[in-house]
């Protein structure tokens, strides 16, 4: 049996069925990118070898986080994913970016830092749909203290994924 690429380098051994798809439909660009990263990284032990997602339980989860990474692992709360209403690809977006934090080694909070890890979000075309969680989270008034961020957030993802967007066109217009 074939074992895909990115099945060696993002375990899910709970078998979280979002975490299958998400990786079924963004495993390869995700391996892809973590190689390209490691292959610049000047000290190639910055990258762990695998990544882990692992579920979170509501007795575990005393912030009522809905996603969280510690080290190489990601924590998942499904019943915090179902009370933000997040649908698929909202879920997927926040997976992609908390995967940006560990593959550009980024310590969530800092603005630069969630930046850095909307990218990745965006980098595989769910830049709309992480505007549309940062939204949620915004409604859910749950990080009031940090609304501003949010907002400068949701620009700097309007304003990438619109750059993105212009050189998939220009690329295509050259094909």
């Amino acid at each position: 049996m074939h074992v895909k690429g990115y099945m060696q380098k993002f375990i899910n051994k709970y078998s979280i069925p979002e975490v299958d798809s998400f990786l079924r439909l963004y495993g390869d660009a995700l391996v892809n990118r973590f190689d390209e990263l490691r292959a610049l990284a000047e000290d190639k032990r910055e990258l762990p070898e695998v990544i882990e997602f692992v579920p979170l339980s509501d007795e575990e989860n005393e912030y009522d986080d809905v996603v969280v990474k510690l080290e190489n692992r990601i924590y998942i709360s499904k019943r915090m994913v179902g009370e933000m209403g997040f649908t698929y690809p909202e879920l997927f977006a926040v997976l992609a970016h908390e995967l940006g934090h560990i593959l550009y080694r980024t310590h969530p909070w800092g603005f630069d830092a969630e930046e850095r890890a909307d990218s990745m979000a965006a980098e595989l075309g769910l830049g709309n749909q992480m505007i549309a969680v940062i939204e949620k989270i915004i409604a859910s008034r749950k990080f009031r203290n940090v609304t501003s961020a949010l907002v400068r957030r949701i620009q700097f993802l309007q304003l990438i994924s619109d750059s993105i967007n212009d050189t998939e066109i220009k690329q295509r217009g050259r094909g």
